[in-house]
């Protein structure tokens, strides 16, 4: 009996610690199952992607001129091709030109002045230009009209409002002694000994009337050495226009690119209409002081300097080159003793201005040279 009690409690005590041990691992169990989703919110996430440093190129410098470019202060053929009619080169003080003319080798380069920039176009070029003269910026005034003109977007009113203010402008910066060291179509040049101003003259295209007008010489054959002369580059074209009874002075071929207007004189034309058309070019020796009158209508022969010339005191004469003035001579331009018919169709067809006016024209056109457009 004793026996079978102590079988039954080593059973009970076998079972009990039985129990004891799997309620132990299924608490381990349930305790591990429960931490598991708490574990993995605690998981720190992975770091995020860092992009990399990119270092940016430098942008590449512009080239750089090998050596330094010293502007000249005055216009050559080939530099101010595109803003100025064909030019020869202008010499500057002490430069040495060949006989005859040529190209010249400064004998020393000044520093060029500052130049003022000057806008290409303006939407107010009338006011801008006055404002220029009122300045005292004539080459800022004139570059301002003269693209005005080009552009051709001027009223007929305002495009002769810009010839006017160029005609005052001009008076300055073409017909008077001053200088301008910024001008593209003028310079100076240094009287060399041995110079003759009608050589120096030959050399820029222009006439050596012109040279002592703007130079304020009285008698060429005393010019000194050592001095210097203002010279302007040509040759002066004209442009007759029967419509209004003008005659304007260019510089440079009238239409092309580069062409600036200089000036208008008042002429009278030829009776019933009868001043061809055309293209003339001023014929070489005949352009006369003082001319004498063959009269084609009987009235014999009229000394110069007699108070009946019809010619006045200058005869420049034309040659017909296009249009219906191909083939054509015997026409000119000339002055009269008849200052009424200026505006009128009263000669024998050529052109006719006041004495004064016929002066400087005489003293613009160069023989061979100069042309003379007369159009409708």
């Amino acid at each position: 009996m004793s026996r079978r009690r102590r079988v039954s409690r080593a059973l009970i005590g076998v079972l009990s610690v039985t129990l004891a041990l799997g309620l132990v691992f299924w608490l381990h169990n349930l305790t591990k199952t429960k931490g598991a989703p708490q574990a993995a919110q605690h998981v720190p996430p992975p770091p995020p992607a860092v992009a990399p440093i990119v270092k940016p190129t430098p942008a590449a410098e512009p080239a750089r001129p090998t050596g330094l470019v010293t502007p000249t202060p005055f216009a050559t053929k080939t530099a101010v091709a595109m803003a100025t009619p064909s030019l020869s080169p202008v010499a500057t003080p002490g430069s040495q030109s060949p006989p005859g003319g040529g190209a010249t080798t400064p004998a020393a380069v000044s520093p060029p002045a500052a130049v003022t920039p000057v806008p290409a176009s303006s939407a107010t070029p009338l006011v801008d230009a006055q404002a220029k003269i009122e300045a005292n910026d004539f080459l800022a005034a004139r570059n301002l009209l003269n693209s005005a003109l080009a552009a051709g977007n001027l009223s007929l009113a305002d495009a002769n409002a810009a010839k006017r203010l160029l005609g005052q402008v001009n008076e300055v910066v073409v017909f008077s002694p001053r200088r301008f060291a910024n001008d593209t179509v003028g310079g100076t040049y240094g009287v060399k000994s041995g110079d003759r101003l009608d050589r120096i003259a030959r050399q820029y295209e222009v006439t050596s009337e012109l040279l002592c007008r703007i130079n304020g010489i009285s008698d060429p054959r005393k010019m000194q050495a050592g001095k210097d002369l203002k010279i302007l580059n040509g040759p002066f074209h004209a442009v007759v226009d029967k419509s209004d009874f003008t005659l304007e002075i260019w510089l440079g071929n009238p239409g092309e690119r580069g062409a600036m207007y200089i000036t208008t004189f008042p002429v009278g034309l030829g009776a019933d209409d009868s001043t061809p058309t055309g293209t003339w070019i001023v014929e070489t020796q005949k352009k006369l002081k003082n001319p004498t009158y063959f009269s084609p209508r009987g009235e014999g022969v009229i000394a110069a300097d007699d108070p009946d010339n019809p010619l006045g005191e200058y005869w420049i004469g034309l040659t017909g080159i296009d249009g219906h003035a191909v083939g054509k001579s015997s026409y000119g331009i000339h002055g009269t003793i008849r200052p009424e018919s200026i505006g009128r169709q009263e000669s024998m067809g050529c052109v006719r201005l006041i004495n004064e006016d016929v002066e400087k024209v005489f003293e613009l056109l160069v023989e061979g040279k100069s042309t003379v457009i007369i159009r409708e």
